[in-house]
């Protein structure tokens, strides 16, 4: 049971790290690994459309290798703290307050790098952002618009919608767009 609740909120804490990752264009991604999936896929086709000059293009690929390595940083950092909770939790007798308070520290540090890590990568796509011209600006508030409404439509009832709802209480969707 208590292994089960480690890996929940390692998960947790994990997800809550890739969401806040990837809450604004201050986090795109750009490649074609996994972290380009999900919500930021598309942003491939963004940084084809926006043309970027030699200087935009170097802080481009800048801000995809600090989202990239924060990704890698983010996910060693969960792996290593359930790591940590499964040695504690694996030991004969081991007192359950004890691990309850090691997990909560785990996880109160794990969340504090993963804020830090989060600003980075956000500095580093600002300093993209910041190059672009008008007209490459706009074209990326565009995208962002369009990426918000893909992800409420999937909330809502898109692919997977129905499970979703029915898991979160939410019923048959009748709301499906």
């Amino acid at each position: 049971m208590f292994e089960n609740r480690g890996k929940k909120l390692t998960a947790a804490l994990f997800a809550v790290g890739l969401l806040g990752a990837s809450s604004s264009w201050a986090q795109m991604p750009g490649g074609k690994d996994p972290e380009g999936m999900g919500p930021m896929r598309g942003f491939e086709r963004l940084h084809k459309d926006l043309n970027l000059n030699a200087q935009q293009e170097e802080l481009w690929k800048k801000a995809q290798a600090a989202r990239r390595d924060a990704f890698r940083s983010m996910r060693a950092n969960g792996e290593e703290t359930r790591a940590k909770l499964r040695v504690e939790i694996d030991k004969p007798g081991a007192d359950l307050k004890q691990f309850a308070q090691l997990r909560d520290q785990l996880g109160a540090q794990m969340h504090a790098q993963m804020e830090a890590i989060r600003k980075q990568v956000r500095e580093a796509w600002f300093a993209a952002y910041d190059v672009l011209d008008a007209n490459q600006k706009e074209q990326v508030r565009v995208a962002i618009r369009d990426g918000m409404d893909r992800m409420g439509r999937h909330r809502r009832g898109g692919p997977r919608g129905e499970m979703h709802g029915e898991h979160f209480g939410q019923g048959h969707g009748s709301d499906h767009s």
